[in-house]
């Protein structure tokens, strides 16, 4: 997926979402699809065209960003919105591949909500591979 399709798809969604928050549309389900898009094409940038692939990283980093802060000024209507929320924060953070009982207090707290959420709904397609192998 090139960068100017994710923009556009990132616009429509804004688009669609700010003026009509009250509708039940599933806009943050939306940005975290895009969101693990862009992640997607993160993890395929290689090493070997560095320059080409450092504006690409720039472009794709700045894109998720846009997605995050869309998402988070969005609120949340229901208990789904607040999921994809969390998912988004949880495959942003990275170095929370790790036992809660070393993250530090925020992050243990936020990421113990986040698998909460995820065991009501039973919506276990938002974890990443770590969190999948420690569910509890």
């Amino acid at each position: 997926m090139d960068i100017a399709s994710l923009r556009k798809e990132i616009t429509e969604i804004q688009e669609k979402a700010l003026p009509q928050t009250n509708l039940r549309e599933d806009h943050h389900e939306k940005l975290f699809d895009v969101f693990r898009q862009i992640d997607s094409e993160i993890g395929r940038c290689t090493p070997e065209n560095e320059t080409e692939n450092e504006t690409r990283l720039t472009s794709l980093i700045e894109a998720q960003t846009i997605v995050l802060r869309t998402a988070a000024s969005l609120p949340a209507r229901c208990l789904r919105d607040l999921l994809y929320k969390l998912a988004m924060w949880r495959w942003d953070a990275a170095d929370l591949d790790q036992p809660m009982e070393d993250m530090n207090r925020a992050d243990a707290m936020a990421y113990s909500a986040f698998l909460d959420v995820v065991k009501m709904l039973g919506e276990q397609s938002v974890l990443k591979g770590f969190d999948k192998a420690n569910l509890r």
